[in-house]
């Protein structure tokens, strides 16, 4: 009874922030996950010419660098930092983690993949073009949204002598989480495709669209 009050909740919550569109694709989701697993992945792209200047907001200044190890096991003991097994397997595995400062205060990171095969969702593994940046799981804490954080971490990712080639950043947002693609799209990005998921007894079995694969985006764990 808990259970579909939170759904019930959560719809409503949809439909207050995004409108009665957004809340009926919202409860279709949620009605065919409970028969089998089904997900829509839209592939963004910020090229590096697209990406937002930074604006003085007067919020103090703004710095980063990149995590220590010993920064993200400080981290994982405060939950507001979302930082769990997962992400410390990927550090092990060579991803870095942008940490972003405003007056010298912790106020968000974003994950940068760096062996060219990010693990969108569990089991599903893609090739992304060297020409990319594979970018993933931003977070800013709310104290500190409104001060700029977001374009000042794309800028400073694409700034950095090592990725000085690259022609921008590349991730992903789910079609049902509509307050990242508003922010996305604020951000600068644009959709450049989608990626089907469905979930059976043998595996989960996906569908790229064409322009993905124009895009040279493959599946590397496909059975």
């Amino acid at each position: 009874m808990n259970r579909v009050a939170g759904k019930f909740a959560s719809i409503t919550d949809v439909r207050q922030r995004f409108g009665i569109a957004a809340m009926c694709k919202h409860m279709i989701h949620v009605l065919i996950n409970q028969v089998c697993f089904f997900d829509i992945l839209h592939i963004i792209l910020l090229e590096r010419e697209h990406v937002r200047p930074v604006v003085d907001k007067g919020c103090g200044e703004l710095t980063a660098r990149f995590a220590t190890q010993a920064d993200l096991e400080q981290m994982i003991r405060d939950t507001r930092w979302d930082i769990d097994d997962a992400k410390l397997r990927y550090f092990a595995s060579g991803d870095l983690c942008l940490l972003s400062f405003v007056g010298g205060k912790l106020a968000g990171y974003t994950w940068v993949h760096t062996l060219g095969r990010p693990e969108l969702v569990p089991g599903l593994t893609l090739s992304v073009p060297s020409c990319y940046i594979y970018n993933y799981s931003a977070l800013t804490l709310p104290e500190f949204r409104g001060a700029g954080l977001q374009p000042f971490r794309h800028r400073e990712l694409l700034g950095r002598p090592e990725y000085g080639e690259r022609r921008g950043l590349i991730g992903y947002v789910r079609y049902t989480n509509f307050a990242s693609q508003n922010g996305q799209q604020k951000s600068g990005y644009r959709k450049v495709g989608t990626i089907w998921l469905l979930g059976t007894p043998f595996g989960l079995k996906s569908r790229l669209s064409r322009s993905l694969r124009d895009l040279n985006l493959t599946r590397l764990d496909r059975r």
